[in-house]
Formats: structure tokens, C-alpha cells, sequence
């Protein structure tokens, strides 16, 4: 069953990454300029981070199994349609289809691990699988893109998807039983409440998405006008909805707003740092970018190991301690980070702050996403997965902007603006460290029933 889980969470990632080696071919094919191109990759990442809030409750209330095959049926579908379609805006209306897919997919699967894996160890060691197949699935979203698309073409990503998700449409059949109707949330859909937090989270991933790219963008300070209506009025609406989206009685659980915070802390960084680290190996050190790609090994390799040693180490240690350690690690790292110039070694600097990251993210992804379940009830599995996945792709989509926008104040002096870049992910990092010292209510991570 976990097998099953890990791989429809990897599959969806793996299309977050595997598009970006198609993008020449896709331009030739075209003859499409880079910005309208863009929208292959973004219609995708814009759709799943609107979405994932909605989709786990809806999981919640009708069934987790039942979300995770008909998020996987739209996502196989949608995959068909860009195999089969010829022109660009089918194919990018298809992409944001997709995304809504895989949304689903991995609401319901993470909902799915909290709702089979009640008990510790066999908890967190779940929880730490399933993080893992995040790094699996951008590491090989490289790889399968790059052979796919240099042997048989770009379309073939996609037909994989197809064939790949029937398999696992089988083994959900199969082996993942029927969800526990005692397990389900009560009550209906909050459809305003959905509509609004929709909005708002897809307004603010465009919004970020442009500003991104220029601090001064009209259309991005549009957006982010959209998000802050969206998200406000789903936050006054909560207040007076018979049925609300979110219960108020997640709010209350011990350490969920911890947990969320260090979400998009942690990953704001993460995201910042991955795209400016490339720019200095290339721009400051010398590196070309295959010479990059193969220093960033160890992060895929990291990133996929790391994981499974914290899931461990949740039982034994403590969510808040792993914590602890993994963001003193992290913050270690982006800022030792800021002073890596000409000159440094591969062997003796690079590779050394690289570990240092990766450890430090992968005990903190675990332990906090360990947190986010922690309490949460099994009618609210997949809605608590959702949250905590949501708050790591706002948590991305902020990291790129602030800290572009950051470098840019150096000017043409790009290792200034880089370190300028390293400084504030270590501070951002600082803060959600500063976040768990102060703010974390049981020692251990976890609450009581009763809290």
C-alpha cells in the first residue's frame, strides 16, 4: 500500500520537474516565444497550489480512496490529451487539468498515510517514505524527461503518465481498502469557503510567480490585489459558515501553526536557494550547466535517503528536537553559504554546505509534516496534509520572489546580490528555528486528545 502511495506522490512531482527538459523541443515544435512556453510549466504548479486545500477535504468528506482514483483518473486524462493535442493553449489548458489531478492525488494519498498508519513508529516511518518520494520524484523528473525527450520525443513523458497511473489505478483496486465511513467528515463542502480560498491561493502563486521575475510587474501586483480579496474574504467568511472549509477546531490543534510557519520558511528557502546556488556555480565559479547538475546530485540522493533516517528518528528523538536540529543545521548552511566566492573548491566547500542543507531539510520536512498530522483526527487526514502541503507552495513561490528581488538590489555585482539572496533564506530559516524554540507546546511535538 505504501509502495502504491509513494509513487502516485513521485509521479506528480516527477511532472513538476520532467516538463522543464522538454521546453527546446517543445519551442522548436512551436515556434513559440519563452514566455508563452512558460505556461506549460506554470499552468501546472499555479493549479496545484490553488487546489490542494479544497481537495483535501473534499477527501475528507467523500472518501480518500475514492479522491485518490478520481484524481488519478484526471490526471491520466488530462496526460492523454497533451500526448494527442497539437495546439499550444489545448496543451496548457490540459497542463492546468493536470495540475487539479494531481492535487487530488496527493491530498488523498498523504490523507491515506495518516489514516493507515495510525500508531508510532510505523507513523512516522510512513510519513518519512512519503516525504521521500518528493526528492525521488524531482530527481528522476530530470533524468526520465532527459532520456524521453533525446530518444523518443516529448510526448512520450506523458503516454508514461498514462500508462504508469493505470498500473496504479489497479493496485488501489486491489490492495488499498475502502475507506471506513466512521473515518469520514461530516457535513457538506463549504463551496464559498472553496471558492475564495481557490482564488486567493491561485491569485497569490501568479502574483509571486510574476513578481518574481519583476518587482514592478502591473499584472503581479494585480494578482497579488486578487489574493489578499480572496484570502481575506475566506477568512471572514469561515467565521459565519454553518459548515467552514477549514474547522475551526484545526486551528486549535497544539503545534499546527509551528508546523505550517516552519513549512513555508523552510521551503521559501529551499526553492530561493536551489535557483540562486545554480547561479553561482555557473555565474561565479565556472561550472557549465552539466557540471552543475552533477555537483546537485547529492542533493537528489540526499533528498531521497535523508528522509527515510528521520521517520526513524521521530519516535525515538521527538518532533521538536528533530526540528531544532534540522533548522540549526539549515541555517548553518545558508549562511556559510553567502561566503562562497571564486575560487572555492568543489570537494572541500560546495560539497560539504550542500550535505550540510540537505540534512538539515530533510529531518526538518519530516518532523514538521509529522507535527501537521499530529492531532489532526481521521476525518482530517487529508485535509491536514493538504494545509501543510499548501504552506510549502507558498512557501516557494514567496522564497523566489523575495529573495530575486533582493538580488536585484546589488546591481550588476551578481556574487553581492547572491550573498545578498543567501543572507535572507538564512534568515527566513532563523525565524522558523526561533518559530519551534518558542512557539512549540509539548516537547515532543505531539498534543493530547484532550488539547
Amino acid at each position: 500500500m505504501l509502495a502504491i502511495l509513494c509513487t502516485a506522490q513521485a509521479l506528480d512531482i516527477m511532472n513538476l520537474s520532467s516538463v522543464n527538459m522538454a521546453l527546446p523541443e517543445m519551442a522548436r515544435d512551436w515556434g513559440a516565444s519563452p514566455e508563452r512556453l512558460s505556461w506549460v510549466v506554470s499552468a501546472y504548479s499555479l493549479v496545484f497550489a490553488g487546489f490542494l486545500l479544497v481537495a483535501g477535504r473534499a477527501a475528507d468528506l467523500w472518501g480518500r480512496r475514492r479522491a485518490l482514483l478520481c484524481g488519478m483518473t484526471v490526471f491520466a486524462l488530462a496526460s492523454a490529451v497533451v500526448w494527442a493535442a497539437d495546439p499550444l493553449p489545448l496543451v496548457v489548458a490540459a497542463r492546468a487539468v493536470q495540475g487539479a489531478g494531481a492535487a487530488v492525488t496527493v491530498s488523498a494519498a498523504l490523507g491515506l498515510v495518516g489514516a493507515l498508519w495510525r500508531e508510532e513508529p510505523g507513523r512516522s516511518r510512513a510519513l518519512g517514505a512519503f516525504g521521500a518520494m518528493g526528492g525521488v520524484g524531482l530527481a528522476f523528473g530530470l533524468v526520465v524527461g532527459g532520456a524521453l525527450v533525446g530518444s523518443i520525443g516529448w510526448r512520450a513523458m506523458f503516454a508514461l503518465n498514462v500508462l504508469v497511473v493505470a498500473a496504479l489505478v489497479a493496485g488501489v483496486l486491489l490492495l488499498i481498502p475502502a475507506d471506513d465511513p466512521a473515518d469520514r467528515a461530516r457535513g457538506g463542502l463549504d463551496l464559498p469557503g472553496a471558492a475564495l480560498v481557490t482564488v486567493g491561493l491561485l491569485g497569490l502563486s501568479f502574483a509571486l510567480t510574476r513578481l518574481g521575475g519583476d518587482a514592478t510587474d502591473g499584472t503581479g501586483w494585480a494578482s497579488a490585489v486578487v489574493a489578499v480579496g480572496g484570502t481575506g474574504g475566506f477568512a471572514l467568511w469561515q467565521r459565519r459558515a454553518a459548515e467552514p472549509l477549514v474547522p475551526p477546531a484545526a486551528w486549535k490543534r497544539p503545534n499546527l501553526a509551528v508546523a505550517l510557519t516552519v513549512a513555508v520558511l523552510m521551503y521559501a528557502g529551499w526553492v530561493g536557494v536551489n535557483y540562486f546556488a545554480a547561479l553561482l556555480l555557473q555565474n561565479v565559479l565556472g561550472y557549465s550547466p552539466l557540471g552543475t547538475g552533477v555537483a546537485f546530485l547529492p542533493l537528489a540522493v540526499g533528498g531521497t535517503l535523508l528522509p527515510l533516517v528521520a521517520g526513524r528518528l521521530v519516535p525515538r528523538v521527538g518532533a521538536r528536537r528533530l526540528m531544532v536540529f534540522g533548522l540549526t543545521c539549515y541555517t548553518t548552511g545558508l549562511a556559510l553559504f553567502s561566503l562562497v566566492g571564486p575560487g572555492a573548491g568543489y570537494w572541500t566547500v560546495v560539497l560539504p554546505l550542500l550535505l550540510l542543507l540537505i540534512v538539515g531539510l530533510s529531518q526538518t520536512f519530516v518532523s514538521a509534516n509529522v507535527t501537521a498530522l499530529s492531532g489532526a483526527g481521521t476525518d482530517e487526514q487529508a485535509l491536514a496534509g493538504a494545509m501543510f502541503n499548501t504552506a510549502l507552495q507558498i512557501g516557494g513561490g514567496l522564497g523566489l520572489a523575495v529573495l530575486s528581488t533582493v538580488a536585484t538590489t546589488a546591481g550588476d555585482d551578481l556574487p553581492a546580490g547572491y550573498r545578498y539572496a543567501f543572507l535572507t533564506a538564512a534568515g527566513m530559516a532563523l525565524a522558523g528555528l526561533v518559530t519551534v524554540v518558542v512557539g512549540t507546546r509539548h516537547p515532543d511535538g505531539r498534543g493530547t486528545e484532550a488539547d
